[in-house]
């Protein structure tokens, strides 16, 4: 009977906590939610948005493509500052996997400039295309040196459909990057 008076105290008194009101706090702040971005979609963003890094080492930063429609390519500038920050390395990301093979991933960086050049192409087997939120890739990064900085994309970001007709990107996500 003790034993059982216990467990019902334990009940009673875990079901008193309170729920948060996702209305009235920020506990569903996902950058990658559609509904949590400040900016137009489809767009590009990175996750994490913030990142705190000691000076010497590595850290890693997903890049994301959110709600692009018959997205069938990719071409993805990256800028850094490389006097904070060096790429160490990518690894191709998930939106263009499929059963049946594996995308066209080709990356480049420029380590002296401050810059990734991301390309990938979707060979689905059953379809030409995706429509999803998808990671893109998975960038790994070392700080060199204390201070901020960020991740951007540049101008040159292209998103392709089938046909190789250009998606408007209408919006861009960055990360902050705070080396101590």
């Amino acid at each position: 009977m003790k034993k059982f008076l216990i467990i019902l105290g334990v009940f009673i008194f875990s079901c008193s906590n309170d729920v948060p009101d996702p209305a009235s706090e920020e506990i569903f702040d996902n950058p990658l939610d559609e509904e949590e971005v400040d900016y137009d979609l489809p767009a590009l963003t990175f996750f994490p948005v913030e990142v705190g890094v000691a000076a010497g080492t590595s850290f890693g930063v997903d890049v994301f493509a959110l709600g692009f429609e018959n997205l069938a390519g990719i071409s993805i500038r990256i800028t850094f500052d490389e006097n904070r920050i060096t790429a160490a390395s990518i690894i191709p990301g998930t939106i263009f996997q499929d059963d049946g093979s594996d995308p066209i991933f080709f990356s480049e960086i420029n380590a002296e400039d401050g810059w990734i050049n991301l390309t990938a192409s979707f060979l689905g087997s059953d379809s030409a295309s995706v429509s999803a939120t998808g990671s893109v890739a998975q960038l790994t990064f070392t700080a060199v040196a204390t201070g901020d900085s960020k991740l951007q994309f540049g101008s040159e970001c292209e998103m392709v459909d089938p046909d190789d007709v250009v998606l408007e990107i209408k919006g861009f996500g960055e990360a902050s990057i705070t080396a101590n």
